[in-house]
């Protein structure tokens, strides 16, 4: 049974909530999100760019923005809506927990 591809909301904010549970070494949201290193970094400089998160001040962790907080209750509560609104049942991958919707 293959998984389908994610799309680049969706990774953005499995990333963005794998942060907002704990602040997260690269290496740590790489293995989390399962991304390799290379997509991981990219991810990461286009969501530093659109100010989501910032390193911590020993530089080797991310943590989210108050930006960042927004984004991941705007794309849970998006996600909420698209559950309730589904009527048919299938396995979705939503951040990082599957659900049976």
């Amino acid at each position: 049974m293959s998984e389908r591809k994610r799309g680049f909301i969706e990774i953005v904010g499995e990333i963005l909530a794998s942060i907002n549970e704990t602040k997260l070494k690269k290496s740590h949201i790489s293995n989390k999100c399962n991304l390799d290193p290379r997509s991981t970094t990219k991810y990461l400089k286009i969501i530093q760019n659109l100010k989501l998160v910032e390193t911590s001040e020993d530089l080797k962790h991310y943590v989210l923005t108050k930006k960042g907080i927004k984004f991941v209750k705007k794309y849970t509560n998006l996600i909420q809506i698209l559950e309730n609104n589904n009527g048919k049942t299938k396995k979705i991958k939503i951040l990082t927990f599957e659900k049976e919707i």
